[in-house]
């Protein structure tokens, strides 16, 4: 199995002949081709100093342009570290984080979920209880926040925001964004807060690395919050993040968990047809992924999902985690295109299904 791993091409579209004139891509390239580490730590800290005169002069634009513009992934990542650990670090003192929570709901009628969280003293004293918060020093609002409240939240916004102290939380959004509900969906919304850092003390919010013990009873409190009649939801939360950061790990959060539910359904499905599914993932020239599971012999009942990869998407991480999947499921006959793909044929997307191979 380990020799047919990784063969997925990345899809999206980079620049690598383009001029390394741009300041950020050719310190962050300068990072990478760095014959040791002592060069490659000089070209760091040129990066993050170059980033911090951008912020201080809101100069978003050219940051774009350096991210837009990047020669691989490599290179963006390195931007983007940059770019984050500038806003997140230097002189902050006050840490904006998020909490990513994915909903998985489903209802025979149309129905709309509660768009805060009624009792948030009750789940901030939850992940005190944890030790997921120190003390009073990191509060989580009770807004349920559509990514676009947090997109709205620019690097140069966060970067003064960080820098407030305790009068960042009056200018968190606090936009609420309701779910309709009709059929099945996978949701995403953010539970915004704010983390109060004291000189030589430890922040008084565990940021990152993976769920613990607190992760059952918040998917049952957050259960009790959001309860509507005719609902049947499963709130998965994810570890807090700096806000940044949380975007990223949200929205590849979605779509992993939407994959699964496609996935589990679509294989039930066939099964009992009576048909032994074929799973397959391609990639495609418009920067998507495509994941099929349809049977031989039946160009009726197959079924497709699409993954449109950002920009921080680790397209191996999705080659293997799809392979997992797979065996989770018991389905034998799994298939990852090598070349890339177009968008479409004839006009119609491209999907390829058993009967293609």
């Amino acid at each position: 199995m380990d020799a047919v791993r990784h063969i997925l091409p990345d899809p999206r579209q980079y620049h690598p002949q383009v001029s390394l004139t741009n300041r950020l891509i050719h310190h962050a390239q300068s990072v990478l081709d760095a014959p040791n580490a002592d060069d490659r730590e000089m070209w760091r800290q040129g990066l993050a100093g170059a980033m911090d005169e951008m912020l201080q002069r809101r100069e978003l634009l050219s940051i774009s342009v350096a991210l837009a513009m990047v020669p691989s992934q490599a290179c963006y990542q390195v931007v983007w570290d940059a770019l984050r650990q500038t806003v997140e670090g230097g002189s902050a003192n006050v840490a904006l984080f998020a909490l990513p929570l994915v909903l998985v709901a489903g209802s025979r009628e149309q129905a709309t979920l509660p768009a805060e969280i009624a009792d948030i003293d009750g789940l901030n004293d939850l992940l005190r209880r944890h030790g997921v918060f120190a003390d009073g020093d990191a509060v989580l609002g009770g807004a349920l926040l559509h990514p676009d409240s947090l997109t709205g939240l620019d690097a140069a916004k966060l970067y003064e925001m960080s820098r407030q102290g305790a009068d960042a939380r009056n200018g968190l959004p606090n936009q609420p964004a309701p779910i309709t509900v009709k059929e099945e969906g996978v949701f995403l919304r953010y539970l915004l807060g704010a983390a109060i850092l004291r000189d030589g003390a430890e922040p008084p919010v565990k940021l990152g690395g993976s769920v613990g013990a607190w992760g059952m009873p918040v998917m049952q409190f957050l259960g009790e919050q959001l309860k509507t009649d005719g609902v049947t939801l499963f709130p998965i939360a994810r570890p807090p993040l700096p806000a940044m950061q949380a975007l990223v790990a949200g929205n590849f959060a979605r779509f992993e968990v939407a994959l699964q539910v496609f996935a589990s359904s679509q294989i039930r499905r066939l099964r009992e047809l009576d048909k032994e599914p074929v799973a397959i993932l391609s990639a495609h020239d418009n920067g998507e992924l495509h994941f099929t599971l349809s049977a031989k012999g039946d160009d009726r009942n197959w079924e497709g999902f699409v993954w449109p990869l950002a920009s921080l998407d680790n397209v191996k991480l999705i080659e293997e985690n799809f392979r997992e999947l797979m065996r989770e499921c018991h389905v034998r006959d799994v298939h990852v295109l090598p070349e890339l793909q177009p968008e479409s044929r004839d006009g119609v997307p491209l999907f390829f299904t058993a009967d293609d191979l």
